[in-house]
């Protein structure tokens, strides 16, 4: 019987609730549009179940990227490269939630935005950047202790894609949501990757100590 492996599963189950929440959320919503709509409407201000989609679907995903840190940080003690990823992927985690309790205004395009949804939106993006230079430094440390989480040169294709991500979340109007949802994907397959790395080392080898 193949055990499951918590470091692959945490982050699978984590985007699986998220996705999930997104889509019966947004089916409930009227007119909501996955490709234009930003996730973060489904529980802005002023929507019929924005609470609880805040709660139970943006910060309850994050419990599980949490718990993945949790244990991910005990394979890599001695690497203090790939520990500065993970702090960064902590702030990453707690900006998310932070930006869940306060939610952005209807329609998450304000003409005058309020305090929460200034919060929201500075939360949110600084944690994206944080979530991209996080999973970079994790890589990196990895890489260089010997532990390769991707080919050498795709941590830095996988930045530069999730910052041309952000960017487009930023710029376009038509299709804000697709880009978002990209970038999701993105970071989750990238800790997933993660994730496979660390479940095959032993914490105690000196071949996880940054180089």
């Amino acid at each position: 019987m193949i055990k499951p492996n918590p470091l692959v599963l945490l982050p699978v189950v984590s985007f699986l609730w998220l996705a999930c929440g997104v889509l019966i959320a947004g089916h409930f919503y009227p007119g909501y549009s996955h490709l234009s709509q930003f996730m973060s409407e489904l529980g802005a201000s002023g929507t019929a179940r924005g609470a609880l989609v805040n709660v139970f679907v943006f910060a309850g995903a994050e419990i599980w990227v949490l718990l993945f840190l949790g244990l991910a940080a005990r394979k890599v003690t001695r690497n203090r490269l790939a520990l500065a990823g993970l702090i960064l992927m902590l702030v990453y985690a707690g900006l998310l939630m932070t930006a869940a309790f306060f939610p952005c205004d209807f329609e998450c395009r304000p003409v005058d935005p309020t305090r929460s949804h200034l919060i929201h939106v500075s939360a949110g993006m600084a944690a994206y950047a944080a979530g991209l230079c996080g999973l970079f430094l994790i890589s990196a440390g990895l890489n260089r202790a010997g532990k390769h989480s991707l080919p050498r040169g795709l941590e830095v294709a996988g930045l530069l894609t999730g910052t041309g991500l952000l960017a487009g979340m930023l710029v376009s109007e038509g299709h804000a949501g697709l880009f978002q949802r990209l970038l999701e994907a993105l970071l989750y397959l990238w800790m997933i990757r993660i994730g496979l790395v660390l479940s095959q080392a032993n914490p105690q080898r000196s071949s996880l100590r940054a180089a």
